[in-house]
């Protein structure tokens, strides 16, 4: 498929959804409102996984679409771990290593955009590193709101690794794409 020029679609509606829903998440965890912040990683959730079933399957894909998802995403999941690690829900070397990782890639991602134009297509490992980085905070807000064990160490671990290999990864393409 090809990516429009179109700036409003729906998909694009979704992420900006998104992106607004961040101060929110802020709000509520500065506020230690941890069952709303919740709802809203919930919300956020879904309208990531809406706004590429949509572009897909209704040939939505834009070319504004393919900038602003990343964004949001990297939004969402860096005021995660800042909000986290301020109010140490999580071990603080972890959030530092998936931060620090997730920093990395976004300075790599826009300064390829803004210097070349170019949009760094994920791997699959990026979006497995991502995916469990979701599924750890949304397992460490669930386990905030309800009485199920906290994260054992492993979980936390294997985040972390699968993140330290993605941005290695992630280094030898783009040292791989600069020659």
């Amino acid at each position: 498929m090809m990516a429009n020029a179109k700036i409003i679609t729906i998909p694009n509606i979704l992420t900006s959804l998104r992106i607004f829903l961040v101060p929110f998440f802020i709000i509520a965890m500065n506020s230690k409102d941890y069952s709303l912040a919740l709802k809203i990683v919930i919300v956020a959730g879904l309208t990531d996984s809406l706004d590429g079933i949509i572009a897909r399957k209704f040939n939505q894909i834009s070319k504004f679409g393919i900038f602003l998802d990343p964004l949001a995403d990297k939004l969402l999941l860096l005021s995660i771990m800042i909000t986290f690690y301020i109010n140490e829900l999580a071990p603080r070397w972890f959030l530092s290593v998936v931060f620090i990782r997730d920093a990395i890639v976004a300075m790599g991602w826009l300064e390829m955009y803004l210097r070349k134009k170019k949009i760094a297509n994920p791997t699959m490992l990026g979006k497995i590193s991502n995916a469990s980085q979701v599924i750890i905070f949304g397992y460490i807000l669930l386990s905030t709101n309800f009485s199920i064990p906290s994260m054992p160490d492993f979980g936390y671990f294997l985040v972390s690794f699968l993140a330290i290999i993605s941005l290695f990864q992630y280094i030898l393409i783009r040292l791989k794409n600069d020659k």
